[in-house]
């Protein structure tokens, strides 16, 4: 799990670093890697050249920018990280859980309650990382989260997975139906089939009209017209059931 801590204080960066430390050490089949940033600028601008974090944890007060506007800057660019922010003041609390925060604690961070956070977000993590599906490509094979496909795409023989990192992974050529070739992305919690060429991800899906589904990204899948009903069902069963609703 790659975390990110971005504080001011460089006391409080240390104190944090040896916390997480320590809990690394008490189970070490944890794989934890922890970058350090001194502002929100600067944890942006790694943000921005190297993609994301599986974990930010944030403080609330910093200068320039404070941790729920940075918080916020990560969610515009579509970051899915988890957020724990650290502060001195419960005045943000209620901030915080705007940008869908897993956790809010009060400096000086209690241990107890710290690693009782990192457990969450660890359980967290690994839930997500077993859910993958392994593509060939024509020089490897890539191990994809399922949580970070928009939706995959035939593209004549081959098909083509669209990362929520703006990435593009085109598979090798493929023999026999498109939904055998996706049989194993199909097993998996709100992948659903549209049309004859799409899988979409109804957990990216930000709106259905008449003619496509409009994705986070601002990518859209055309909705042949004989599925648009079953497919506007699916995606409305799907988030009234809190994101858990097998549709197919």
């Amino acid at each position: 799990m790659q975390i990110a801590l971005c504080d001011d204080e460089k006391s409080c960066r240390e104190t944090i670093k040896d916390l997480i430390g320590q809990y690394k050490h008490s189970d070490p089949d944890r794989s934890l890697l922890l970058s350090s940033f001194c502002s929100g600028k600067e944890l942006l601008n790694h943000v921005d050249e190297y993609g994301g974090f599986d974990l930010y944890l944030l403080d609330c007060i910093m200068p320039g920018m404070d941790g729920i506007e940075l918080g916020t800057a990560l969610r515009r660019r579509e970051d899915q990280g988890m957020f724990i922010y650290l502060t001195v003041s419960p005045d943000f609390a209620l901030d915080s859980y705007r940008v869908d925060a897993l956790d809010y604690l009060l400096k000086p961070v209690d241990k107890a309650l710290f690693f009782r956070s990192l457990d969450k977000a660890f359980s967290s993590f690994s839930r997500t990382m077993q859910e993958t599906v392994s593509v060939k490509t024509a020089d490897s094979v890539r191990i994809l989260p399922v949580a970070d496909i928009r939706y995959a795409e035939r593209t004549g023989k081959r098909i083509c997975y669209y990362m929520a990192n703006g990435s593009v992974i085109a598979g090798i050529t493929f023999n026999g139906s498109f939904i055998v070739a996706v049989s194993d992305l199909l097993s998996h919690n709100g992948m659903l089939p549209v049309g004859s060429s799409f899988v979409v991800n109804l957990a990216h899906v930000t709106e259905v009209t008449k003619t496509d589904m409009v994705l986070t990204g601002d990518l859209r899948v055309p909705i042949p017209r004989r599925v648009y009903d079953a497919v506007k069902k699916e995606w409305a069963a799907f988030w009234l059931n809190g994101g858990k609703y097998r549709a197919f």
